[in-house]
């Protein structure tokens, strides 16, 4: 009669077999979850970094459209002056976001003096423009005015990294040049002596500041 008994031998290595798979499937498993924990953090990684650029390019990007959308007229002082104005309003709100969000003592000090002087500015050509509605001229002349303004949207970097501070200094520089840019445009064309006066006094500032930001972002290379 035929033995149906096991072995105790081949039972015990069938068991130690089947742990061995068991545990090699565990660890498998255990490395694709962690190998998936890592994307994730390296992707959120990321996606704050795009986050913290994001936030100063996107006030950037909301003053390029606003000017974008200024109606012009032909005459180059209300022109001008409704356009440095809605420029102003960039500089103002990326100075906010650095005043509220940045920890760099020279930029954050910057960020604070700003404002109040450019608000000033910006009321003065408001109201020039607000008395000067009915002025026209040659919209070709003038729209040149806007060129600085396209010509840096070309230059920037989406992808930018670094700090808040980094962030403000890189767009503030590249704001202010356009401004700087737009003057030179409009100089030749002004006729008003209180808008050219001010324009002329408006890059001298510019100019300024920009320096200090130029030599701050190469003392603080990435």
């Amino acid at each position: 009669m035929k033995n149906n008994k096991f072995n105790p031998k081949w039972v015990a290595m069938l068991c130690g077999a089947s742990l061995f798979f068991t545990a090699c499937s565990r660890n498998s498993g255990e490395t694709e979850v962690a190998s998936d924990m890592e994307k994730t953090e390296d992707h959120s990684e990321h996606n704050m970094e795009a986050g913290k650029s994001n936030e100063m390019m996107d006030l950037m990007h909301e003053n390029m459209s606003a000017m974008q959308k200024v109606k012009m007229t032909g005459n180059p002082d209300v022109d001008f002056a409704n356009l440095m104005a809605t420029h102003h309003e960039g500089a103002i709100k990326m100075a906010q976001e650095e005043e509220s969000s940045g920890s760099d003592t020279m930029l954050v000090n910057m960020a604070k003096k700003s404002p109040p002087k450019q608000k000033e500015e910006q009321d003065k050509l408001r109201d020039f423009v607000q008395n000067n509605q009915s002025a026209t001229g040659d919209t070709a002349a003038t729209m040149k005015m806007t060129q600085p303004m396209k010509s840096m949207m070309a230059e920037m970097n989406h992808n930018m990294a670094g700090t808040t501070d980094h962030h403000f200094a890189s767009l503030m520089s590249m704001h202010h040049q356009s401004g700087i840019d737009m003057v030179k445009v409009y100089l030749p064309q002004a006729k008003t002596p209180e808008i050219k006066d001010m324009a002329q006094k408006i890059m001298d500032e510019q100019q300024n500041e920009k320096r200090k930001l130029d030599a701050w972002l190469k003392e603080h290379r990435q």
